[in-house]
């Protein structure tokens, strides 16, 4: 059975016949991350400017930087604000040149940038003057919503046009929790949110992928909006902070997961027992015996994790992941 086999009956419950792995540094990996990029002939106006107009800042350790210029920081901006253009091809090129090397492999397509809608939101407003729009200016955050989500689906049916059939999954980003609770009270993320993401689902689902989510934070509450509007995955980075047991609870068998180990306790600061620990338990509560789970790799440098983390979890999985399938097999 292929890596491109095993991803999808995870992440739909079709009892993969081994666990799928993430753990690229370790040359243990079921999946590949491919990016669309700025069109061809594209060039930032100054340092760090990304095509939507954000200017991000980086450091000498590995990560993806913070933006620290916002393109439309007051609304007078707008009207000379241009949007990127989803329809040249020339933006896809990389992913036509890297798919001919992983024919067997789970190709997961994503921005090179990463943002989709409420991020890419306050790249271009700015985060807490984002955050303000929802209550001081409800229809031109709407209107602007419109432009971003246009453009996303714009993507997506490029995506099948030109990669039909062997892009099998699409990576939307937006972090929408805190440490403790949802960034927006509920009520009001619907009300901006959840229809545009289940457009944006439906248009992932129409070219052919998996829509899979990667959020951080406390979200528990909008889990069930998000599995409602169609998102077939969650890639979670900080298992402790929304709660091992209770996400299995509530939601196991109802989504897959593609999880790491807790990149803000575990993984960086826990021994290589902590993440063994961590790792029986993930399996235990986010996967099922139909599948479900996809332990993934987080970059260790960026959170200052030792090297001997990654690969006691690359190897717990290894070991946790025979048992687990062959149960799934004998039942």
């Amino acid at each position: 059975m292929t890596s491109r086999e095993l991803c999808r009956r995870a992440i739909e419950f079709e009892k993969p016949e081994r666990l799928p792995i993430n753990y690229p540094s370790l040359g243990v990996f079921d999946t590949v991350m491919l990016p669309y990029t700025a069109p061809a002939g594209w060039e930032p106006s100054e340092p760090g400017e990304d095509e939507w107009g954000a200017v991000w800042l980086q450091t000498d350790v590995p990560n993806m930087g913070q933006i620290v210029k916002h393109p439309v920081e007051d609304w007078s901006q707008l009207d000379a604000y241009q949007l990127p253009d989803p329809n040249q091809d020339s933006r896809f090129d990389r992913i036509e040149q890297e798919l001919v090397k992983w024919p067997d492999k789970y190709v997961i397509a994503i921005a090179e940038t990463v943002l989709t809608l409420w991020e890419r939101y306050y790249s271009i407003r700015g985060f807490d003057q984002g955050l303000m729009d929802f209550y001081l200016y409800p229809d031109k955050a709407h209107d602007l919503l419109d432009r971003v989500l246009e453009f996303h689906i714009g993507i997506m049916k490029n995506l099948g046009r030109r990669f039909g059939g062997r892009i099998d999954g699409f990576l939307v980003s937006d972090d929408w929790g805190t440490q403790h609770n949802t960034l927006l009270p509920v009520p009001v993320w619907q009300e901006f949110f959840k229809e545009r993401y289940r457009r944006l689902c439906n248009a992932i689902h129409d070219a052919g992928m998996h829509a899979i989510l990667h959020t951080d934070g406390r979200i528990n509450d909008l889990m069930p909006d998000f599995i409602e509007v169609g998102f077939d995955g969650f890639n979670l980075h900080s298992p402790t902070v929304v709660g091992i047991e209770e996400i299995g609870r509530d939601f196991a068998g109802k989504t897959a997961f593609l999880a790491c180990i807790d990149i803000q306790n575990t993984f960086a600061r826990g021994t290589p027992d902590d993440v063994r620990r961590e790792a029986k338990m993930l399996l235990e509560h986010w996967g099922t015996p139909d599948g479900g789970f996809i332990p993934c790799e987080y970059g260790r440098e960026a959170v200052g994790a030792p090297e001997e983390n990654v690969k006691a979890a690359c190897e717990a999985y290894q070991e946790l992941g025979i048992e687990h399938c062959g149960a799934a097999h004998r039942s």
